[in-house]
């Protein structure tokens, strides 16, 4: 995928934006104001588009928004470039369906960096695999007849049962690309070759129908095509498995195994998979666990635009799910339509049903952006409903009525909530378990499980600082990450309630640590929710004083959106924050696209490289290089490095022989309880002297 060719939408510096792309070794499809964007992407066969908003937000993120869906339907990046003055306006970013975005000033190096980071996102997102939904009905048919074509390559080769039903005999053929035309009939040729171009150049999974005559016979047959992607990303060719619609039965048709509007599995395809697993010995519990999803608002959708919109809606919901699961990597999981607005996950065991609550919030998230259809924008809302499957269930259907029951009651709740089925209470209402009340009941009663990371200094090897980092442990829904917590918060409209009591814990916690911890700074997350209120110092020093917690060991940790969310305010309350001596550190460094240039519009002390980075920086040459550019700008802003996520010596190694100061992650240890906190410290300091002796 590296050195792809990039599609470039450009109202005012068109020239510029061209140029700095070219100098990244890039070549440059551009369209300008006035064409028709979306045929022209169409056209083009770039996998990231870039529009460039400076100076234009406006109209720049209209042309976003037109791109948005059909960037996803080739599973590509959607790069979105910001003047500083328009740093506030990341929410409308996102909401046009952007996946990345680059504020001014910048040049080509910052350019280069940034779609290194689209072009690996769009690598990871694909080395999960091709589309399981039709990859798993493919292989139900592995005797079906099937071709195949090798990018490059003037010959088609056909299976044996593919020259079989084309009368060739029974053997396998290759045959020239011409050739192989001519087994269709001359009035669907055109509609063939633009079909087969289409979805070789978008590289997604689709169906090609036509007729054939073969042996003065006429055929209808459907291909099912999938595109060949190699580990780089890169095209490869295409195979397809074929049906004679004609002859086949209804209960060995593909179609029956998957849903052909979206292309996802299909009830029977998810009925025989849960079956097939419930009916096994099972070692592991639950053995499967079901989400279905029900769509809100598409009967007015079908209403108000007609069917084939309605229908083009439920296709992008499909390639929404299939990239989430790609992104999340859930190769033992299934996404399928049911049928009309209700589509399904189902996970695959050993699951754990926090792992699917969290995934749920992360469809949420999927409905938080509008879909724009042919120039519409439409907005819409779903609930969910979740169900395992204990040792009680032993069909399908069983399972995916449990979740069926917990889907209507979810029905009841604000958009874009959810509800889990409790078994084994059949008659009793309160089966269906809310996390939003879990989690602010937790809040309120300060019983949050609050985990503390040790932060080293990694040239005299001691514990200078620990992170605190909030989870929950629930005996239904399991142990709950941060991230889980905080998307259910916000949801429900308490988030910056959560966030003050996870402060006030914390601070309470910290307050009372031993004397060898007496000089450990306390690190805690801050979200921009957080920040936006007027009472967030107040709020914050009322903390300091009620704990007694030392304003100068504490720091806020605060992702790039938030520090650039309003740039000219975030400065003005940090700077406040640190005459108090209240320590600031910028989170998650190399995640959010953004310029390295304002860092230096804020009074920062701290900058933490985010752990995917240090997770490549071993086999990645880029990854060493962005390290080090970040490293050489952060010290000479004076701020000190943390990378976060190291888990081995060598990344250490590596890490400090280009200039960071502190590190965290498994290599030293895991987040601990706060007893836990207390005798590792003591340990490691002990172990420290020893070696210094």
């Amino acid at each position: 995928m590296q050195r792809t060719p990039v599609f470039l939408c450009s109202a005012r510096y068109q020239r510029e934006a061209a140029s700095a792309i070219e100098q990244t070794g890039r070549s440059v499809h551009s369209c300008v104001p006035g064409e028709d964007v979306g045929r022209s992407y169409r056209g083009s066969h770039a996998f990231i588009a870039i529009v460039d908003a400076r100076g234009a937000l406006d109209s720049g993120l209209e042309y976003a928004r037109s791109l948005a869906e059909q960037v996803l339907a080739r599973r590509g990046g959607l790069l979105v470039l910001l003047s500083r003055k328009d740093g506030g306006e990341l929410d409308r970013v996102f909401d046009v369906g952007a996946t990345h975005y680059l504020i001014s000033p910048f040049g080509a190096e910052q350019l280069g960096t940034a779609l290194k980071f689209v072009e690996r996102s769009i690598r990871r997102m694909r080395a999960s695999g091709t589309e399981a939904a039709v990859a798993e009905a493919q292989a139900m048919l592995s005797l079906s007849p099937a071709w195949r074509w090798d990018a490059g390559d003037s010959l088609v080769e056909f299976s044996p049962d593919m020259s079989q039903m084309l009368g060739l005999g029974q053997k396998k053929h290759r045959v020239t690309v011409t050739q192989a035309m001519r087994f269709i009939d001359f009035r669907d040729i055109g509609k063939v070759r633009d079909a087969l171009r289409s979805l070789g150049t978008a590289q997604v999974p689709g169906t090609v129908r036509h007729l054939t005559h073969v042996n003065g016979e006429t055929l209808t047959v459907l291909h099912h095509v999938r595109p060949l992607i190699g580990e780089g990303g890169e095209f490869e060719g295409m195979a397809s498995t074929v049906e004679n619609l004609d002859t086949t039965t209804a209960q060995q048709r593909l179609s029956v195994h998957y849903d052909a509007l979206t292309g996802l599995a299909s009830l029977t395809n998810v009925r025989a998979r849960l079956d097939e697993v419930l009916g096994k010995t099972r070692e592991h519990e639950p053995a499967a666990i079901a989400t279905l999803i029900g769509i809100s608002r598409l009967d007015q959708v079908n209403a108000a635009h007609g069917r084939p919109v309605a229908d083009s809606v439920l296709q992008a919901i499909g390639r929404r799910l299939r990239r989430l699961m790609e992104e999340r990597d859930l190769k033992d999981a299934l996404v399928a339509r049911l049928g009309g607005a209700e589509f399904a996950i189902v996970q695959f065991g050993p699951a754990m049903l926090n792992h699917a609550v969290f995934f749920s919030q992360a469809v949420a998230k999927l409905f938080e952006r509008p879909f724009v259809i042919e120039g519409r924008v439409i907005h819409l809302a779903c609930r969910m409903g979740i169900a395992a499957a204990d040792a009680t269930v032993k069909r399908a259907d069983d399972l995916l009525h449990r979740a069926s029951s917990a889907l209507s009651g979810a029905r009841e709740l604000d958009p874009n909530s959810f509800q889990v089925y409790l078994s084994g209470r059949k008659d009793d209402p309160a089966r269906l378990a809310s996390l939003e009340q879990v989690v602010r009941e937790a809040a309120r009663e300060g019983v949050l499980d609050i985990r503390y990371q040790p932060q080293v200094d990694a040239v005299d090897g001691a514990i200078a600082g620990v992170e605190a980092l909030v989870r929950l442990e629930h005996p239904i829904y399991g142990l709950l990450p941060a991230e889980t917590l905080l998307a259910t918060a916000e949801r429900a409209e308490f988030g910056v309630e959560l966030g003050r009591n996870i402060m006030r814990q914390s601070c309470h916690e910290a307050a009372n640590w031993p004397a060898h911890m007496s000089n450990l700074r306390l690190s805690v997350n801050v979200t921009a929710a957080d920040m936006r209120g007027s009472d967030f110092v107040p709020d914050l020093l009322a903390i300091l004083d009620d704990t007694g917690f030392p304003a100068d060991r504490l720091t806020l940790e605060i992702t790039e959106g938030g520090l650039v969310e309003n740039l000219e305010r975030t400065a003005a309350m940090l700077s406040g924050l640190r005459s108090r001596d209240i320590r600031i550190a910028i989170d998650d460094f190399g995640t959010g696209y953004s310029s390295l240039a304002y860092l230096k519009s804020l009074p920062l002390d701290y900058l933490k490289i985010d752990k995917t980075i240090a997770a490549d920086i071993e086999g990645e040459v880029r990854d060493k290089i962005i390290v080090r550019g970040v490293v050489d700008m952060a010290r000479s802003l004076g701020m000190t490095v943390i990378a976060e996520g190291v888990e081995t010596q060598a990344q250490l190694d590596l890490l400090v022989r280009e200039g960071c100061n502190w590190y965290q992650g498994f290599l030293c240890a895991e987040a601990l309880s706060p007893k836990d906190l207390v005798g590792f410290t003591k340990r490691w300091h002990k172990r420290s002297e020893a070696v210094s002796a």
